[in-house]
């Protein structure tokens, strides 16, 4: 039974996306595209987005388990047309259409399997969080966030004697061969992207192996300070490159350098997590 109607979920989710998304399947394609990614754009919600397609396999026996509780509830039938009206009106851009599409699979499949909606809903939510926290800062605290790395940047390279100066948003100065360098440092550049994915792996790992809460509380600030450090350091290595090598150098290593050091710096969270976590456990 459950097979025919899992059937009939995906045969009804893949009709509402042809119908009603296929100019943002369209722009999906496009997005996928390796220049999109990794050349223009942030790999990171991509990212998250696996890891949670991973974590849904991971519990798909606690979701069957869901799904064969309840069969076409009115409350989830009600709950499940309200959140697909809300995905077809919704105004969506970029990382927004594919959350878009995969809200109208949710809404569909809570009018199919009811409490199994639980896991799939709180992993879409860490999704949507991941690309919305840098959206938020972007609007609402683009000039402090910015400046939490300008100041510290400039005044450690200041002090080990780079002739930096700093207006706004702004760092100006000259190469070691003469040439004049200008860099805007955005919001966006103190990281809150990287912060996002990692808020959101954080979530994940606690839904998959808990810590206790007071223990989990030192470990996501240790993590939340750990990946402002290194957005700091990134700065720092962009800003030596730019003096170095000249500023055509400093965009090669801005496009490329988060894929090194966001990973090493997560290897060392996750051994820092699961110490804790072992710790814990051998008491």
């Amino acid at each position: 039974m459950i097979g025919k109607k899992l059937a009939l979920c995906f045969a009804v989710c893949f009709t509402i996306s042809f119908v009603f998304f296929q100019q943002s399947l369209e722009s999906i394609a496009t997005m996928l595209s390796f220049g999109y990614i990794f050349e223009q754009h942030h790999a990171a919600p991509w990212g998250v987005l696996l890891l949670c397609f991973i974590w849904l396999w991971l519990k798909r026996e606690e979701v069957l388990q869901g799904m064969r509780t309840e069969s076409y509830s009115p409350v989830f039938i009600v709950l499940g047309l309200v959140l697909l009206a809300f995905s077809l009106l919704m105004p969506t851009a970029g990382d927004f259409l594919v959350f878009q599409l995969l809200l109208a699979w949710l809404a569909v499949f809570i009018i199919f399997f009811g409490k199994g909606m639980l896991i799939p809903a709180i992993l879409l939510g860490i999704y949507g969080f991941s690309i919305s926290f840098p959206v938020i800062v972007e609007k609402f605290a683009e000039f402090p966030y910015s400046k939490t790395i300008i100041l510290p940047a400039t005044w450690i390279l200041r002090w080990l004697g780079y002739p930096l100066e700093s207006q706004g948003q702004w760092i100006s100065f000259l190469s070691s061969s003469g040439e004049p360098i200008s860099v805007l440092i955005k919001a966006a550049c103190a990281g809150p992207a990287t912060m996002g994915v990692f808020i959101a792996i954080f979530a994940l790992m606690m839904l998959d192996i808990p810590l206790p809460r007071r223990k989990a509380g030192y470990v996501f600030i240790f993590g939340v300070v750990g990946t402002w450090v290194q957005s700091f350091i990134r700065l720092i290595i962009l800003l030596l490159v730019g003096y170095y090598h000249g500023e055509a150098a400093l965009w090669t290593a801005h496009y490329w350098t988060i894929y090194i050091l966001f990973p090493l710096w997560y290897l060392i969270f996750l051994y820092v997590y699961f110490y804790v976590y072992n710790s814990h456990s051998a008491l």
